[in-house]
């Protein structure tokens, strides 16, 4: 390499380095109010977002998004400053300028001069061209702690006020009978306790599973369980101050058969409440067994007045409306809440009447079925009303059941008969006639006629 390509190989390095200096800070000058701009826009939106506790904040999509935005800036920059980027020709014009050298590096690079001896030490060209730092960190700084204390700094979030769970309607139904069964001094308190508990366990569950398949089985199962315990219960307390009150009141009246019924009736109904599963109140209970119905049949009582015996009756009848409350207005003819009606006075006097014999059926219900079935006795239903039988649930429709066998005996006629006269010829048959005439239908004559004229 020769001394003149040397030379020209050294100026034009320390033209292109001056240029890169000069089109960076070009490019620096134009990217510092947009690096601020978009900084405080970036932490303009963090802020929003974390004040509203947005789901998008803690997604990796946002630094991404992040950088997206300061690589705009970037080249948005660049393509601004653009137009003022130096090249190396202008490089050459700035170290002829700095180091006075009447043009010689234009003349020597458009081949028409010497390329001049290289300086020693090249920082003398670059005299001038010091970066000012402060300037050049500037921008970066203020973007980067910007954006830091919208991350950092804290905040109050503002969530939208949630509305209250929406929990099912059948554990609200469920607490309100607890509450009246508890209120009525009616039931156990550890059963209720247990059920409370029973109840709670679902509402524990979290609230995105409350209606759930699995909790909403499990509340329906529930429910009807504890339904259909407090009908059993109101409908054996009911039973039982019935029986107390025909046997008080009526006991001399009635005959053994029907006294001999309600005092089974009486102690079945005290067996279904011991076995209930909801137990009863134990005080309420000792006192219906320490209650010998035959002695009220017979008018005697043994260590209870008469008063005793009515404020006892008042509470079962109380409890029994109680537990008709927490059940669905009653069906068939029974009282409310699908219980047994407490009779008084003349309707209880009725009702005794009414089971010294069969029951004539219809919606009020007797005593029990009429003994329909097949015997010597003839069934008095003590009417000649005739009524269809309907079944519009044809699922349980068993057509052709055999409602009973009985044997019979066919009658025989024994009269011996004789040879009979067969019956005689009702017409003569003329010359060329069918032995028996067809009755036809048009279309068939028609067809015939067409084959035989």
């Amino acid at each position: 390499m020769s001394e003149q390509e040397a030379a020209a190989q050294t100026w034009r390095s320390l033209a292109r380095r001056i240029v890169r200096k000069v089109n960076a800070g070009w490019w620096l000058q134009r990217l510092s109010p947009l690096l601020i701009l978009g900084s405080l826009i970036i932490a303009a939106a963090i802020l929003i977002l974390r004040s509203q506790a947005h789901p998008y904040l803690g997604s990796p999509w946002l630094p991404a998004v992040g950088g997206v935005v300061f690589l705009a800036i970037v080249l948005g920059s660049w393509l601004l400053a653009r137009r003022q980027f130096l090249k190396e020709k202008d490089g050459l014009v700035r170290l002829e300028d700095r180091l006075r050298l009447r043009n010689a590096l234009t003349t020597a690079a458009q081949g028409i001069g010497q390329w001049p001896e290289a300086p020693s030490d090249s920082r003398l060209a670059e005299a001038g061209w010091r970066m000012n730092w402060l300037r050049v960190l500037a921008p970066f700084a203020i973007a980067i702690l910007a954006i830091a204390a919208a991350v950092l700094v804290p905040i109050a979030t503002v969530e939208a006020a949630r509305p209250p769970a929406s929990e099912p309607l059948a554990w609200a139904q469920m607490d309100d009978w607890m509450e009246l069964l508890d209120e009525e001094d009616l039931i156990d308190d550890q059963a209720i306790e247990e059920v409370k508990e029973k109840i709670e366990e679902l509402r524990q569950q979290p609230e995105n599973e409350w209606f759930s398949h699995s909790s909403l089985e499990a509340t329906d199962t529930l429910r009807q369980t504890l339904q259909q315990q407090i009908q059993g219960l109101g409908a054996e307390l009911a039973i039982a101050e019935r029986d107390l009150n025909a046997l008080q009141n009526f006991g001399d009246q009635i005959g053994e058969e029907t006294k001999e019924k309600l005092l089974n009736e009486y102690d079945q109904a005290l067996q279904n409440l011991a076995l209930s599963g909801l137990p009863l109140n134990p005080e309420l209970m000792n006192a219906l067994k320490g209650i010998d119905p035959k002695q009220l049949s017979q008018g005697q009582m043994n260590g209870m007045s008469a008063e005793q015996l009515q404020q006892l009756r008042e509470a079962l009848q109380k409890a029994a409306q109680a537990c008709s409350q927490c059940n669905n207005p009653g069906q068939n003819g029974e009282g409310q809440g699908g219980l047994p009606k407490l009779c008084e006075g003349d309707a209880l006097a009725a009702f005794l009447k009414q089971c010294q014999g069969p029951g004539r059926g219809g919606i009020t219900r007797g005593p029990g079925e009429a003994p329909l079935f097949l015997g010597d006795k003839e069934t008095d239903l003590k009417t000649n009303q005739i009524e269809g039988v309907q079944n519009n649930d044809f699922s349980k429709a068993a057509p052709g059941d055999v409602l009973g066998i009985g044997q019979t005996e066919h009658d025989i006629d024994k009269t011996k008969a004789g040879p009979q006269a067969a019956g005689a010829v009702g017409s003569v048959g003329q010359g060329g006639d069918t032995v028996w005439r067809e009755s036809l239908m048009p279309g068939e004559k028609a067809v015939l006629k067409k084959y035989f004229k």
